[in-house]
C-alpha cells in the first residue's frame, strides 16, 4: 500500500504544484462574489479531491499503466487500499490548505481600512467555526462522492465510469426528492437547520458528525472496491 501511495504522489506532484496557484484564485474570487470567506475555502475544499481522483484514474488508462503495475509485487488490494489512503491523505491536506488561506485571507483583510473591504469580508462577519465547518463539511460531501466513484471506476476504469457515476448520482437525487415528497417539508427543515448552525459553535459540531459518517461510508466503499477490483478482468 505504501509503494501505491508514493507513485500516486510522484504521479501527482506536477498536478499539485499547478493546483495550488487555481485553487488561491479560486478561493479569492468565490469569496469575493459570495460575500463570505467560507465559501470561497469550501470551494476549494470540495474541487481538490475530486479532480485530482479523475487526474489518477485517466493516468492509470494512459499507456496501460494500470495493466503494468498488476505485474509488479503489489496485490490487487493493496492497489485499491493505496488509492483510497492516497485520496484520503489529499482530503486531510486539502481541509489544512484551505483553513490556512482562508485565515490568511481574513489576517491581511484585517489589516485594510474599514471601507475598503468588501461587505461580508470583514472578518468580524467570518467566524472561525463557520469557516472550519464549511471546509470541512465540503470535504466530507465530496467524500462521499468519492466512495460512490471509486469502486464503479476500480471495477469499469474511469471511460466508463464517467458515464455511470452520473447516473449513480441522479438515481440517488430522485430518491431524496422522492423521501421528502413523503411529507416532510425542506424548506422549513433547512430553515432550522441553518437555525440551528448559527447557534454558537454548532457549525463544529456539524462538522465532526460529518467526518464520522463520511469514514465510515468512505471504509466500506474501501471494502467494495476491493471486491470488485478483484474479480475485474482486463
Amino acid at each position: 500500500m505504501k509503494t501505491m501511495i508514493v507513485s500516486d504522489f510522484a504521479t501527482l506532484r506536477p498536478t499539485l504544484v499547478q493546483l495550488v496557484g487555481i485553487c488561491t484564485v479560486v478561493a479569492l474570487f468565490m469569496g469575493y462574489a459570495t460575500g463570505a470567506v467560507a465559501s470561497g475555502a469550501a470551494a476549494v475544499a470540495a474541487m481538490t479531491p475530486f479532480m485530482l481522483l479523475f487526474s489518477l484514474a485517466a493516468i492509470d488508462e494512459q499507456g496501460g499503466w494500470e495493466r503494468f503495475r498488476l505485474t509488479l509485487p503489489v496485490t490487487r488490494r493493496q492497489v485499491v487500499f493505496g488509492r483510497y489512503a492516497t485520496l484520503g491523505i489529499i482530503a486531510v491536506a486539502t481541509i489544512a490548505f484551505a483553513l490556512a488561506l482562508s485565515f490568511a485571507t481574513l489576517a491581511v483583510l484585517s489589516l485594510l481600512p474599514a471601507p475598503v473591504v468588501p461587505a461580508g469580508l470583514a472578518p468580524a462577519e467570518n467566524p472561525p467555526a463557520a469557516i472550519i465547518g464549511g471546509v470541512v463539511g465540503g470535504v466530507c460531501v465530496i467524500m462521499v462522492g468519492m466512495a460512490v466513484a471509486l469502486p464503479l471506476i476500480m471495477r469499469f476504469g474511469m471511460t466508463k465510469a464517467t458515464r455511470l457515476v452520473p447516473a449513480v448520482v441522479v438515481i440517488f437525487l430522485a430518491l431524496g426528492v422522492g423521501f421528502f415528497g413523503e411529507g416532510i417539508q425542506p424548506a422549513g427543515a433547512l430553515a432550522d437547520f441553518m437555525q440551528w448552525l448559527d447557534t454558537g459553535s454548532n457549525y463544529l459540531v456539524a462538522a465532526a458528525l460529518m467526518v464520522a459518517a463520511a469514514a465510515v461510508i468512505y471504509g466500506a466503499s474501501a471494502l467494495v472496491a476491493a471486491k470488485l477490483y478483484e474479480q475485474r478482468t482486463f
